[in-house]
């Protein structure tokens, strides 16, 4: 009897290692990213390489991003152009996946207090992206940005949102 509840335990922690396994990787992988320079990170090279610079601008619309200190406009610049949007891109999705696995892990480990798992996830949302910026600081050639921090954590709120319309489809699902 013992040993049967010790499996039943074992198997119902099997998500929530899972879950912990995955958010510890992709923190190191975030904190990995985080810790390259521009250089190493940049995708302008493959752009070059790839595209003809008339090309791309017969591909983009006329627009002007301005961002921070810096003007990118798509017809003079297409590479860095593509790149910003990239980068932004990326920053989003990165940590839509990390408040993702960080719900799904909160929601595993307690199902019933869906709101924790909310306020813990949008709490670490914030929080990571800011000690993402500040390492970004101490790294070469990197700029700590606040508003990454806040682009970040919209990234997050997507994540928690795209959890919340799956697993409500599913709950929709099993009741038909």
């Amino acid at each position: 009897m013992e040993v049967l509840t010790i499996a039943k335990k074992s198997i119902r922690a099997f998500p929530s290692l899972i879950w912990g396994v995955l958010f510890a990787a992709w923190l190191m992988f975030l904190f990995f990213l985080s810790s390259q320079s521009y250089e190493q990170q940049s995708i302008q090279p493959f752009l070059f390489k790839t595209f003809e610079f008339h090309q791309l601008i017969s591909w983009l619309p006329d627009m002007t991003i301005t961002y921070r200190t810096r003007t990118i406009h798509s017809h003079t610049n297409p590479y860095q152009f593509i790149e910003f949007l990239f980068r932004k891109g990326a920053h989003l999705f990165v940590y839509a996946v990390l408040a993702a696995i960080l719900f799904m892990l909160m929601r595993s480990l307690n199902p019933r207090r869906w709101l924790r798992a909310i306020a813990v996830t949008l709490a670490v949302g914030l929080a990571v992206p800011a000690l993402d910026e500040w390492n970004q600081l101490n790294s070469g050639h990197r700029t700590g940005n606040v508003t990454d921090v806040w682009l970040d954590f919209a990234g997050g709120c997507i994540g928690i949102l795209v959890c919340l319309c799956v697993l409500g489809l599913l709950k929709l699902r099993r009741k038909m």
